[in-house]
């Protein structure tokens, strides 16, 4: 039998911003190159997660308002089986408000506080009311050492990938790093987890928050075969994937680096 992937879609409904469902696309549709069974299942407002049904989530951006409405809900009826889930070692990519979500707390720009899903230990707060400031443009960040060395393992014949993530960015949050929690990426061009910031996103075991919309995977097919690959080594330590080719994904990742890592 070939192997099988559960992915989890939280909150489409409420966290569907900036084309960042392209990100399922592409993972569902690299599984489906790959020969492997893909199902994208949805969790919404009302809906209970159970621990061990997800070998993948996925948490896209909203609007303020959207993401203060997801908060209660999940505390009350999915933390528990995610947080356990996550500790585990299954993958979770949170994008933009997705991950400002993922965090302990959110300080809206109005000086009111949120409370985060508490996933991974990061906080973010927006400039205050009288300062109007957007991390908006293109970015691209070098992927941290550690986390580049282990993607290179994940093909079952080595190849060359890129260091490099590329994105647009466009956010008022600015995000601060916790004890325990790493950076994703070392910002080129561009700003990434604040205005102030050398770095692009964050990781905590295989828990992902990222900056980086447009969206983000289908121009950085090695980061969601990373997700792929880390997703079935849960289910087989020795898993590899076949290499494809990527021939128009990785022109594509090449274009963004060649003509915006110069400004």
């Amino acid at each position: 039998m070939p192997p099988s992937l559960t992915i989890t879609h939280l909150y489409p409904d409420h966290l569907n911003l900036y084309g960042d469902t392209g990100n399922l696309i592409v993972l569902r549709r690299r599984c489906q190159w790959m020969g492997i069974d893909c199902i994208v299942k949805v969790l919404s407002m009302g809906e209970v997660a159970q621990a061990g049904q997800s070998d993948l989530y996925f948490m896209g951006g909203g609007q303020d308002t959207d993401q203060v409405a997801v908060v209660a809900d999940f505390h009350q009826l999915k933390y528990d089986a995610i947080r356990a889930d996550t500790e585990a070692g299954v993958p979770f990519l949170g994008v933009c408000g997705g991950y400002q979500l993922m965090g302990h707390t959110f300080l809206m720009g109005n000086g009111e506080e949120t409370r985060g899903l508490g996933i991974i230990n990061v906080s973010t707060r927006a400039p205050g009311t009288e300062v109007k400031q957007r991390c908006i443009g293109n970015l691209i960040a070098e992927i941290n050492p550690t986390t580049y060395a282990d993607m290179q393992t994940m093909y079952a014949t080595p190849r060359e990938i890129p260091r490099t993530l590329v994105g647009f960015e466009n956010h008022s949050g600015q995000t601060y790093l916790g004890e325990g929690v790493e950076p994703l990426a070392k910002t080129i061009a561009g700003f990434g987890n604040n205005a102030a910031a050398a770095y692009e996103g964050a990781r905590y075991k295989n828990v992902f928050g990222s900056y980086m919309h447009g969206s983000l995977l289908p121009k950085n097919p090695h980061f969601a075969d990373y997700l792929i690959g880390l997703a079935l080594r849960r289910q087989q330590p020795d898993a590899t994937l076949p290499a494809l080719a990527d021939t128009e994904e990785l022109a594509a990742h090449s274009y963004a680096v060649q003509r915006y890592s110069q400004k």
